[in-house]
């Protein structure tokens, strides 16, 4: 971020220095406030600011206080030497959040802050910290946070019950047009996190039949192949050229090293692409199928369910294996032809069409239960009784529709399955929305095994 912030954004910098030099010239209380420190003031706000879009409204009074915190301005005020120096934080705190003044030169100055602090948060995480800092790329996502790569089931139903209480009609998504690697394609990575002895194996045997260029760009090329699931080498190598040229460590879009990208190119396609070692990690990602289908069905049915109102970016209604732009820009498949033969009644064939079905299931619930989802509708959580009672995330909406997940599947059979793990269901009986399993009825405390027995996400209705 200082980089940044020093380099690509310092004329945006200079800009909010004359900004708030004019103004602590024509306010009296304030006048005293030296350009360096002003520049010096903003420069550590800027790359402490928490949130992607700060943009303030123009009805909106002063911004929240956690836009810029107070511990992020002692924190800036610390690098001052000299104690009144680093009152300028002070300053600059205030005007950012629209605590002093009002007129033009006020509004002018917390919306070029604002716009200021968007940029910096995507040229320095997502445009260059996500392509250095690899151990998990699933959690590499614009809205993730890479240093907390998991939530424990209480905090998900903290933020549910909080957005349904403040925000019941927010969007919610897990791909885009920006998507850095498709929500599938990470639901595949993430399951490496479960299997790390596994993973390190066939890491060790691939560095040494075919070691990339440097560690770095083994480490996230490996990941991205298992979670891509292919060995198109040109989809695969435009990937993973975007990637180290964002990550500017070897070479970058301005400064190209042509030596360096032909080794990417040779390595991708002798590697992940190869015959051997591409084969080696396909028979890898065939044994822990299990395991991504349940993220990869569970993770759609969280989304599909939860508070909120779920964007289905295009083609992610069925399984959707997309990598960063413009690979994530491609034309999707037709899908109209399977889901009218699911919906005549034959079962699903294979993980796409799965999706497909429950995608369909659940979007259909919500057209015809409307109250069930949105602004007077209930979130409550489920929890599940027993010896892996966290591996079963659950939440009832406004008494009627139910969603259970599998969460952590690959753990989840290393310690030997649900071990008679129940989920007490609310009163009244359930019956399975997705239509080749609505024969099945469900009431009262019913084990994991039998709920989780056809499909690692299950949506109920409540029937009576």
């Amino acid at each position: 971020a200082y980089h940044v912030v020093t380099h690509e954004l310092a004329a945006e910098v200079e800009t909010l220095v004359r900004y708030a030099a004019r103004i602590a010239r024509e306010d009296v209380a304030v006048r005293d406030h030296a350009p360096w420190a002003l520049r010096t003031a903003l420069r550590e706000l800027l790359v402490r600011v928490p949130v992607y879009r700060p943009y303030p409204a123009r009805d909106a009074g002063a911004a929240p206080e956690d836009v810029v915190s107070a511990q992020a301005a002692e924190e800036a005020s610390a690098v001052f030497t000299v104690p009144e120096e680093a009152e300028t934080v002070a300053l600059v705190r205030e005007l950012a959040l629209g605590r002093r003044g009002d007129g033009p030169a006020y509004e002018a100055f917390r919306t070029r802050f604002a716009q200021t602090a968007s940029a910096l948060r995507a040229k320095s995480v997502e445009d260059l910290a996500f392509y250095r800092y690899v151990p998990l790329l699933s959690v590499n996502e614009v809205g993730g946070d890479p240093g907390a790569p998991a939530l424990a089931p209480d905090v998900f139903h903290a933020y549910c019950g909080r957005v349904q209480r403040d925000w019941p009609l927010t969007g919610t998504v897990l791909s885009t047009h920006d998507t850095k690697r498709s929500a599938d394609v990470r639901a595949a990575i993430a399951v490496l996190s479960e299997v790390p002895e596994r993973w390190g194996a066939f890491l060790a045997e691939a560095a040494a039949a075919c070691p990339a260029p440097d560690p770095h760009l083994g480490w996230a090329a490996w990941q991205l192949a298992f979670g891509f699931g292919s060995t198109d080498a040109e989809r695969l190598g435009g990937a993973l050229l975007k990637h180290v040229r964002e990550a500017g460590l070897r070479t970058s879009w301005t400064e190209q090293d042509g030596a360096y990208e032909e080794e990417v190119r040779r390595f991708v396609a002798a590697g992940p692409c190869g015959a051997a070692l591409g084969g080696r990690l396909a028979e890898l990602r065939a044994e822990l199928a299990p395991y991504i289908r349940a993220n990869v069905l569970g993770g759609a049915l969280l989304h599909l369910t939860m508070p909120g109102v779920p964007d289905v970016y295009q083609g992610t209604e069925t399984e959707s294996r997309t990598l960063v732009d413009p690979d994530n820009r491609r034309t999707p498949p037709d899908v109209r032809d399977t889901l009218r033969s699911l919906d005549g009644g034959r079962a699903p064939r294979d993980l796409p069409e799965e999706k497909l079905a429950l995608t369909a299931a659940a979007l259909r619930l919500r057209r015809e239960r409307p109250d069930c989802f949105g602004e007077d509708a209930s979130y409550a959580p489920l929890p599940a009784s027993g010896p892996a009672a966290s591996h079963c995330l659950a939440f009832v909406r406004s008494d009627h529709v139910l969603t259970a997940v599998t969460r952590l599947a690959a753990r989840l059979a290393e310690g030997g399955g649900w071990n008679g793990t129940v989920l007490t269901l609310p009163p009244g009986r359930w019956r399975e929305a997705v239509r080749e399993r609505s024969d099945e009825v469900h009431e009262g405390g019913v084990p994991c095994a039998d709920l989780f027995a056809t499909a690692p996400a299950t949506l109920l209705i409540r029937t009576d």
